[in-house]
């Protein structure tokens, strides 16, 4: 009634800006226990007369009816009631307990206030004495009131735990459900009736009396008056005043504010704005704020210009329809923002301003707007405040409309944690640095991963959270991008954390492991497990496996391996695994005595050790985590980081220490220098048949930190049916799982006298060492080599053999017979001493066996030597063992040779070969010793060197330094039939049988073939190409050329298939070798020239094309009809070999002729045409056409213009047809007349061959490409 006595002033004079025109509202409160609804009601209708309308009766039940009556009580208010209470005040209880009990014992300057350090107003004070300021409530029963907070009683010593146990008072016990519902009527009751009326009636007023006047022309002027000429209005005390500044908010150092009276027109302005946009009128808000702004800027009045900046910007986001340009929203804020900060030096309306339009934003799921409003209110003034508004942002990048922005999310939280760990927050810190290292993870950041990681683990240390912070801190020690100094203080942290760990958990630090550290670095797949025989290099490996698989096939096909073994050894061989045996005792006889010595067989871990850091560090007590197991299977590996470090028993003498079951090598201490790679070799012999598995490494780093490094090694990838081609499938790794068998024999290899260097062709005589360290007798000893052709192993009684011994040469030619299968040349199998009925190699024994390398291809080679070998001894768990070794030779150019064949012009099946060798050597001279034709039909001998002079011989087989010879030979077809029974009728058989799919068991046995071998020695002595090893060398390089060449020709047929296909030698083949020597540099060797074919070249194919291309079959050559096409063309329509035409023809005739042309006439000169069919199955036919001379021809061949000055004619018939037999031979005689002297060319003919068993066989065309000159001489008698 206070409002209503006019002797009193109101409470709001002492308030100049605020209008004392507010609206009245009288309520009548009528407690049913205390009065009765007549009394309340009669005195409501006297307030109503009195006041007017704005009044009205509530009826609240606050007291109970009868304290003594017991079921009057009410124990608890109904649930919906109690919920309205219960809910507000348990989270306001929490949050006020919460900042009680971890900011009040810190209240620090830095993070107590959002403005200055001279005001101590926070959050929780406010809140506790709004708290403080209510009444206290009225309770009944067991009831006790209890307040969450207060700061001047007994609350400082409470922890959030307790306060959320004292939030036990229940408000509302005596309100009904209608009384809930009287207020509810009461609040819509006012808000209808009288609030928004008084709001609409005031703006009306305010709009009609202001407004509009400012809206006019006359304000307009006015308005623009007052800005151009400076016209203002702060002398009036009606417009502008100045009161002190008080409040929570006011800035530092402000003593006084500007403030405008309510009765003011831009005050009135204002109202009139601020109540239209709390009626839902935002455009119309929005001009007027913008009206207003206008005359605070004239004003100089910046509190209020970003205060209506501020409400335009909350306008366009509250208006109900799509935003046409976010730039203004934006624009209003940040000017807000701005003036809040500059002008007004006000960081809490700033910030209250960039929350709304945080809010706003968010309500309209603009996520990518709100990062640039939030991320312009950090700054250095308030690093929690800036903390919070980044982590804001970082959640905003995450919700993006289209596609989250996790890079900007994570760089805005480390942004954040910093910030939070400058303000002390270290829990808040440490929370989003977490959220951030978990999008780190999964990238290739690592600088900004190790900062993430390394104030990971700062936090986790100040937060008392010991085991975290080694873990994050030992994550950061691999960082090679950091500089050495920060690499120091890293590693010096992290150890130092880790004893306070280690003593605080009560473990010691040697012997416990740490789990996951991350120095040195070691490739799980670079680890290899040899046997102590193997070298170091580990190089290749996967072309190790190839080499290991194919000489598991080849001996199992052959018969080394026996057929119930067969599975074992292929299991073996799948699963890689590396077979040792246990230690045994050898007996070694003597004359006087007898010699008992054990015999060690090791397995050697090769471990690449890496340190990533630009700092040395050290690593002591390295050993091999092992696991046995007696079974021989393979063991499934487990992962077990927490190892604790073995102990055994140290044998002396040796740095192996006994277990159980098995014995491992210790290394005291391993310095690895930065950026270094290192490997390391640890042994581990086994003690008991079974399998030993390796799971780890155990080691300590810098004397302090023991750690277990398991070792997880994957296998190949799978790729054999369509679900493993489609997703990233590997197969299990045994290569770590030790087979530990019986005693076993072990080879040991030594290669002598190998030269670094050898020139092109050279043969060099070493001698290869076995040794057998193992306990059992060595046998069916084997060798697969890369180079093949480079590479001879002879007979142990070979040793000092002389291969070059010759005897008197006789330069005849011998015939070998060979075999003309194709075969596998890298597989040796070398012979050992006889030893119980087989070569074997006892155990502790050492045999020499020689061994030859001839090297024809320049530069540098590895040879790479697999070494097969089996116990005398039947062994259940192995099938075989295998030895890599590998060496290097550097191959330097020797002499460069040229050869080119052209038929000869006097004999069909004759031909000239013509060598030019060039001696590529700075130093010393090259005797040529011998050449050497092998040939199935054909022979050599000297065309352009007299073999009985012998001055003639040394001048032309000389080759001094940088020099060249040249000479040549002929080569002539010897009386040879081929027929059916030739490699070329075979081959043509066996493919015919293949495109027809018949069975192998079905194929005719090949045939061995007739070598003839011509020999022209240019010394006089006669070397012996037919022993050792010149002819494995010979075999070895022929088969390398023929399998090449066959890859070119049919490459769609398997390698499997060439064996039972094709053969070594076909019948036309030539291969040439020139012996030579140094004999300044003593030294000797020979170069070959394969591959020179003198028959005709036709398709090895010659049945039927027709039937082939037309049979349709469903299973052929690996059961695909695609597959099937493809060799049906190449053995058809194959481009790579051209057929040639079988008939060849030869013109014999005089070169000159004398005659009389004046008494005698015509010359008339017999000419002789020989045919002759090549081919060892075709029949031809064949039309000869003489040709008459032609002018033409004369003008349009300048090369024969001193030729034909006159013409001749042939005399007789001039076309001649017929047909050849293979190999058949026919002769025409034709005759040539002359009228005058001179000089002719006789060559005018053309021969036309088809081959008469193919219907649509291709037609052959022959014309002479050389003259055929016969001299006509004038004579008289």
């Amino acid at each position: 009634m206070q409002l209503c006595n006019p002797s009193i002033p109101p409470f709001t004079l002492d308030k100049p800006y605020v209008d004392t025109n507010i609206l009245r509202y009288y309520v009548v409160l009528h407690d049913p226990n205390l009065t009765t609804i007549e009394h309340s009601t009669s005195f409501f209708e006297k307030l109503k007369r009195t006041f007017g309308l704005h009044c009205y009766l509530l009826t609240i039940n606050s007291k109970p009816r009868n304290a003594g009556d017991e079921e009057s009580i009410e124990d608890r208010a109904e649930e919906n009631i109690r919920q309205i209470w219960e809910n507000s005040l348990r989270e306001s209880y929490h949050v006020e307990s919460e900042l009680q009990f971890f900011a009040a014992p810190t209240m620090d300057s830095n993070v107590s206030s959002l403005n200055s350090p001279s005001v101590g107003h926070t959050r929780s004070s406010s809140v506790t004495s709004n708290l403080s300021s209510l009444p206290t409530p009225i309770l009944h029963g067991n009831s006790t009131p209890t307040f969450p907070l207060n700061l001047s009683e007994n609350t400082n010593n409470a922890t959030p735990t307790e306060e959320l146990q004292q939030a036990s008072i229940q408000y509302g016990r005596c309100m009904t459900v209608e009384n809930v519902g009287q207020i509810k009527s009461m609040t819509r009751e006012f808000v209808v009736q009288s609030l928004v009326p008084f709001m609409e009636r005031n703006i009306q007023q305010w709009n009609e009396q202001v407004a509009s006047a400012r809206r006019g022309l006359t304000g307009r002027l006015f308005g623009a008056s007052r800005r151009l000429f400076g016209t203002s209005t702060r002398s009036s005390p009606q417009s502008v005043q100045n009161i002190p500044a008080q409040g929570p908010n006011v800035p530092f150092g402000l003593s006084s504010m500007t403030v405008y009276p309510f009765a003011a027109p831009e005050a009135q302005m204002r109202k009139l704005a601020d109540y239209a946009f709390m009626l839902r009128d935002y455009k119309f808000a929005y001009t007027i704020y913008d009206t207003v702004r206008r005359d605070y800027a004239t004003e100089k009045a910046y509190k209020y210009h970003a205060g209506t900046q501020e409400m335009m910007g909350i306008c366009l986001l509250m208006m109900e329809q799509p935003l046409t340009n976010k730039t203004d929203v934006d624009r209003h804020f940040e000017l807000a923002v701005q003036q809040y900060l500059s002008r007004c030096r006000s960081i809490f309306h700033a910030t209250r301003a960039t929350v709304i339009y945080y809010e706003l934003l968010k309500d309209r799921q603009m996520w990518k707007d709100i990062p640039t409003a939030l991320v312009r209110m950090t700054g250095e003034d308030s690093d929690l405040r800036s903390a919070l508004f980044l982590e804001q942002a970082a959640l905003c990048f995450l919700r993006a409309n289209n596609k989250p922005m996790v890079r900007k999310y994570g760089f805005h939280l480390v942004m954040a944690g910093q910030r939070y760990g400058k303000a002390s927050q270290r829990l808040h810190a440490f929370r989003c640095y977490e959220m951030a290292i978990s999008v780190l993870d999964a990238s290739s950041w690592t600088i900004a991963k190790n900062h993430v990681q390394f104030a990971l683990g700062r936090q986790a240390f100040h937060l008392a959270r010991l085991e975290d912070s080694v873990t994050y801190f030992s994550n950061v020690l691999k960082d090679s991008k950091q500089t050495a100094q920060q690499q120091v203080a890293h590693i010096r942290e992290f150890l130092f954390i880790y004893k306070q760990y280690a003593a605080q958990a009560g473990f010691d630090p040697l012997k416990e492991s740490f789990p996951n550290l991350g120095l040195p670095a070691i490739n799980d797949r670079s680890i290899q497990v040899t046997l102590s025989n193997a070298q170091s290099n580990t190089a290749h490996r996967e072309e190790w496996a190839a080499m290991e698989i194919e000489l598991l096939e080849e001996s199992i096909a052959n018969g080394y391996i026996s057929s119930s073994k067969r599975a074992m050894a292929v299991q073996q061989q799948d699963d890689d695994r590396i077979v040792c045996a246990v230690e045994g005792v050898l007996i070694h006889f003597k004359p006087i005595k007898i010699e008992l010595t054990v015999a060690l067989e090791s397995a050697i871990i090769h471990i690449e050790l890496y340190n990533p850091l630009q700092i040395s560090i050290s690593l002591s007590d390295l050993m091999l985590g092992c696991q046995y197991k007696e079974s021989s299977k393979p063991q499934d590996q487990t992962v077990d980081t927490d190892e604790v470090m073995p102990e055994g028993k140290a044998l002396e003498g040796s740095d192996l220490y006994e277990f159980e079951h098995f014995k491992l090598q210790k290394l005291n201490v391993v310095t690895l220098d930065p950026l270094e790679k290192k490997t390391i070799s640890l042994a581990i012999v086994p003690g008991h048949e079974g399998s030993l598995l390796i799971t780890g490494l155990h080691y300590t780093l810098n004397e302090l930190v023991h750690t277990f490094k398991p070792f997880i090694k994957r296998g190949k990838r799978l790729n054999r049916s369509k679900e493993e081609q489609m997703s990233v499938v590997y197969a299990t790794d045994h290569s770590l799982d030790i087979l530990v068998t019986s005693p076993m024999p072990l080879l040991d290899i030594a290669f002598h006298h190998i030269p670094e260097t050898v020139m092109s062709g050279e043969v060099v005589q070493t001698v290869l060492e076995i040794n057998n360290k193992g306990n059992k007798g060595l046998t069916a000893l084997r060798m697969k080599t890369s180079h093949p052709s480079f590479i001879c192993v002879g007979r142990p009684e070979e040793m000092d053999k002389n291969i070059y011994s010759a005897d008197v040469s006789n330069n005849t030619t011998n015939t070998i017979e060979t075999d003309n299968h194709l075969f596998d040349p890298s597989v040796i199998s070398i012979p050992l001493p006889e030893n119980g009925g087989r070569g074997a190699v006892k155990p502790g024994e050492t045999t020499l066996v020689p061994l030859w390398i001839r090297c024809d291809r320049i530069g540098k080679h590895t040879f790479k030597l697999l070494f097969s070998y089996q116990s005398d001894e039947d062994n259940a768990m192995i099938a075989h063992r295998t030895l890599r070794y590998s060496m290097q030779v550097q191959v330097i150019t020797s002499l460069k040779i040229n050869a080119f064949t052209r038929p000869s012009t006097t004999t069909i099946n004759e031909y000239i070969l013509g060598i030019e060798i060039e001696n590529l050597q700075t130093m010393g001279q090259f005797n040529l010793a011998q050449l050497t034709a092998s040939s199935p039909i054909w022979t050599i001998s000297p065309l352009s060197i007299d073999l009985s002079d012998t001055q003639d011989v040394e001048r032309k087989t000389t080759i001094p330094a940088r020099q060249t010879t040249f000479a040549y030979y002929k080569i002539r077809r010897l009386d040879v039939a081929t027929g059916l029974n030739s490699p070329e009728a075979w081959t043509s058989r066996a493919l015919g049988a293949l495109l027809n799919n018949q069975s192998d068991s079905k194929m005719e046995i090949l045939p061995p073939i007739d070598l003839h071998m011509s020999k022209i020695s240019f010394r006089g002595n006669d070397i012996p190409t037919e022993t050792p090893p010149f002819n494995t060398f010979s075999l070895n390089s022929r088969m390398q050329w023929r399998q090449s060449h066959l890859e070119t020709q049919f490459p769609s047929i398997s390698k499997d298939k060439y064996n039972s296909l094709f053969t070594l030698y076909s019948s036309g083949d030539v291969d040439l070798t020139i012996y030579w020597n140094i004999p300044q540099m003593n030294r000797q060797g020979h170069h070959y020239i394969i591959g020179v074919n003198l028959g005709i070249q036709q398709n090895p194919f010659q049945g039927n094309s027709a039937e082939v291309i037309n049979q349709k079959s469903r299973t052929m050559f690996e059961a695909t009809a695609k597959e099937r096409t493809a060799l049906v063309n190449s053995l058809t329509r194959n481009r790579a070999i051209k057929d040639e035409s079988p008939v060849k023809i030869l013109v014999s005739a005089p070169d000159k002729r004398a005659h009389d042309f004046e008494k005698e006439g015509l010359l008339k000169v017999p000419i002789c045409l020989s045919l002759m069919n090549c081919s060892w199955n075709r029949t031809s036919k064949y039309t000869l056409e003489l040709l008459p001379w032609s002018k033409t021809d004369q003008k349009s061949t300048n090369s024969k213009a001193y030729l034909n000055v006159y013409p001749f004619h042939w005399n007789g018939s001039t076309i001649y047809t017929g047909t050849l037999n293979p190999e058949e031979k026919k002769e025409i005689d034709v005759f040539a007349l002359f009228q005058l002297p001179g000089v002719y060319d006789i060559n005018r003919w053309k021969l036309t061959v088809r081959t008469d068993d193919k219907e649509d066989s291709e037609a052959f065309v022959h014309q002479p490409t050389l003259p055929q000159l016969i001299t006509a001489i004038a004579s008289k008698e």
